[in-house]
């Protein structure tokens, strides 16, 4: 099952895709730096910052619960 957040705000982001991810880190204000699709030290202290902030277990891998509350935080976003 794939992860997509699609709205007018912000367009289609795929959560499945690493840029997706590190797209959406960075319009939740947690920033994975440069958005090149690399898992890189950066954007899992940003996958962290935002597991915390969401309550999830703060592990810096971005799996399936991750991903959905990803999209859950940008349909929150978009809809502001």
């Amino acid at each position: 099952m794939s992860t997509v957040h699609e709205s007018e705000k912000f367009g289609t982001i795929n959560l499945d895709d690493l840029s997706g991810v590190q797209t959406a880190l960075a319009l939740l204000d947690c920033d994975p730096g440069e958005i090149d699709g690399i898992d890189g030290p950066k954007t899992r202290a940003a996958a962290k910052q935002f597991q915390e902030n969401a309550g999830l277990d703060a592990d810096g891998i971005v799996g399936p619960k991750t991903r959905e509350a990803l999209k859950n935080a940008l349909d929150q976003l978009a809809s502001v």
